[in-house]
């Protein structure tokens, strides 16, 4: 069939009318928008035939070949589309899609800066194109990595906030009524003072407007100078909690305090920085009865020194801890971790109850209670009671028949059948025992098979002991474990709240998840005893009597969430959640239940924040506000979008 633009056929030949591609186009467009993309395709190829340089139907037709999954046909419509009329915008942004997502930085950024000079009240493409042309500087280094030296010079370089510019020649001076003090090796960056200033002066007049004091201190974040003055190593510190802060004291290398609050505390003078035991100890004190400042996020600071040498600072924490009245049994350099303390406690007077909720899975069970066995002898005393939530396999009544008879091992199996509930459960089981701690342990966690990175090979029963020491602290409301994956990625090192996205977990996050052990990202914190808004449930540590007064898990919440609902919980009480990583077990996670369903999740959100509206946005004080949301790996908020995953 032959088709003349005149609409008049040869003799012979079947007339058929010339339709415009303006209304084939729009016939095809709105064929697609009803989910009819055969028909919609046969409409813009029809319209193509007329017009063959329609960049408007070229580029839906490539937008169906993509959800088609066809990438390749796809991007050569859209390029052919934008070869033939740039002006749409919308095909150069699709071409930039495609790119990125087969790797294709570099031309993925061109592609972006293309369409946003076409579509210039869409501001949001820039950020892709920013995006692409870091992934390409960074040869596709993925951020849930966690940030090296290359990714950290390049937000240096193009996303790092400028500071003011210093006012005239002479140095700049700190506001009055304010003291500044600094380790001999620390650097402060042309503008800090400004900025610090700047700060300061919003606080005074937040505080007069609120009838209240400003904040005692001023703290900000540090990064290292190497030898050829290269800027690395970041430090993007947290508010000040007590545990997180003896762990690796982070005020030695910088802090602006006010003067008239030192001396109503009898704190004034400082010690001089040359006289290192003596500041250390005066910043502990002064922190201490503070109970926190003003963190101001930015890296104003670099150090060019060696970390210092720990043997003395760990004897002066240690002096201090003593002073409070804590019941600390050393302080020692960790073995885990360059720079940080390790706190040990002394154990625990009372037993432990360990409630270890089951059904079937004799695999995961039998592996679970290995671990427990181990601590005989090497922990204090403890009991187990199985909640067997409906087995049926025989192979896990004759595991259970086989431990209850095992010397020396107390274990008991008390049988709950009804519909899955982890809150009853667990709340079922402490009642019935009656030690004054309470484990609750999932039947898929258990001792990790060898030492991971700088995690060390710990004696068989240190964790249990570990974790017995900081939970009988009248402080600490629950403690939780450092748990890693099959692969030896963190998998928990606490949870924490403010951060939730729809593309992670919508209620809290677990820090660090999935970054390796040995990651140095917040200077390595989860190789320290550090606190959180909340920990998992999987392993988790708290005394009996105070479980039972807040009511227990909550039981509406049968899966998810009631492990953030009693951390949170605790924390409107005033009590304190850590986690310790000389507790270090594997968690085989959804292993025994399978992944929770997104209606659970979603409900168990609605609840949360029906109860605790103010606690679960909060990330302050355990997250660095330099840190972005949305993301548990710690990036720098600049590098806060999912296309920098």
């Amino acid at each position: 069939m032959s088709i003349r633009s005149s609409g008049q056929a040869t003799r012979g030949t079947l007339v058929q009318p010339v339709a415009d591609p303006g209304s084939l186009f729009a016939a095809g467009r709105r064929a697609d928008e009803a989910g009819d993309a055969a028909a919609a395709e046969a409409l813009l190829w029809r319209c193509l035939c007329e017009d063959p340089a329609h960049g408007a139907a070229l580029h839906l037709l490539g937008v169906i070949r993509a959800r088609q999954g066809r990438p390749e046909q796809a991007l050569a419509l859209q390029r052919e589309s934008l070869r033939v009329d740039p002006s749409i915008g919308w095909n150069a942004f699709r071409c930039g899609e495609l790119l990125q997502a087969r790797g294709s930085w570099r031309e993925a950024a061109g592609a972006y800066a293309q369409a946003r000079r076409r579509l210039p009240a869409e501001a949001w493409i820039g950020r892709l194109q920013a995006a692409m042309e870091g992934k390409a500087a960074l040869g596709g280094e993925e951020l849930r990595h966690g940030l090296t030296d290359r990714s950290y010079a390049w937000w240096i370089a193009r996303l790092e906030p400028p500071l003011p510019a210093p006012q005239g020649l002479q140095p700049e001076r700190l506001r009055p009524g304010w003291l500044l003090l600094q380790a001999p090796d620390a650097v402060l960056r042309p503008g800090a003072i400004g900025l610090i200033n700047a700060a300061l002066q919003q606080a005074e007049a937040a505080a007069q407007a609120a009838g209240s004091e400003p904040p005692p201190w001023l703290s900000c974040d540090e990064d290292r100078l190497s030898a050829r003055g290269r800027r690395h190593d970041p430090w993007f510190k947290p508010g000040w909690t007590p545990e997180t802060f003896w762990s690796l004291p982070w005020l030695e290398s910088f802090s602006v305090w006010r003067i008239d609050w030192l001396r109503r505390h009898d704190l004034w003078p400082p010690p001089p920085a040359s006289d290192a035991a003596a500041r250390l100890a005066w910043l502990l004190r002064a922190s201490s009865r503070s109970q926190g400042g003003l963190s101001l996020s930015r890296v104003l600071v670099h150090r060019r020194g060696p970390a210092p040498e720990r043997r003395e600072r760990a004897r002066v924490i240690g002096a201090h801890l003593r002073g409070l009245n804590e019941p600390i049994a050393a302080v020692r350099p960790s073995p885990m971790h360059p720079e940080g303390f390790q706190l040990q406690w002394r154990p625990a007077p009372g037993p432990i109850g360990v409630v270890v909720p089951t059904r079937d899975r004799p695999d995961l069970l039998a592996r679970c209670l290995d671990t427990l066995r181990r601590c005989c002898g090497q922990a204090p005393p403890f009991e187990v009671l199985v909640i067997d939530n409906g087995s049926r396999l025989q192979a896990t009544a004759a595991l259970l028949a086989s431990w209850r008879e095992r010397p020396g091992f107390r274990l008991a199996v008390h049988r709950l059948d009804a519909p899955f509930n982890w809150s009853r459960l667990n709340n079922t089981a402490a009642r019935r025992l009656r030690e004054p701690l309470l484990l609750f342990l999932n039947n898929d966690v258990h001792q990790p098979p060898a030492a991971t990175g700088r995690l060390r090979a710990a004696p068989a029963g240190a964790w249990l002991q570990e974790m017995a020491g900081l939970a009988g602290r009248p402080a600490i409301g629950a403690v939780g474990a450092l748990l890693l994956q099959a692969s030896g990625r963190i998998q928990h090192s606490g949870m924490q709240t403010g951060l939730a996205s729809p593309l992670a977990d919508p209620i809290a996050l677990h820090a660090y998840r999935d970054l390796p052990v040995d990651h140095e990202v917040h200077r390595g914190r989860s190789r320290l005893l550090t606190t959180w808004p909340a920990v998992t449930g999987a392993c988790l540590m708290t005394r009996r009597e105070l479980f039972l007064s807040l009511g227990g898990f909550d039981e509406s919440l049968p899966l998810e969430g009631n492990d953030v609902a009693y951390g949170l919980a605790l924390q409107r009480r005033g009590y304190r959640v850590v986690v310790t990583p000389h507790a270090t077990l594997q968690h085989r996670e959804t292993s025994s239940r399978g992944p929770a369903r997104p209606r659970e999740v979603q409900q168990a959100l609605a609840t949360l924040q029906r109860r605790f509206p103010a606690e679960l946005a909060r990330r302050h004080p355990w997250w660095p506000e330099a840190s972005g949301r949305g993301f548990c790996d710690g990036r720098p908020r600049e590098f806060s979008h999912p296309h920098w995953l």
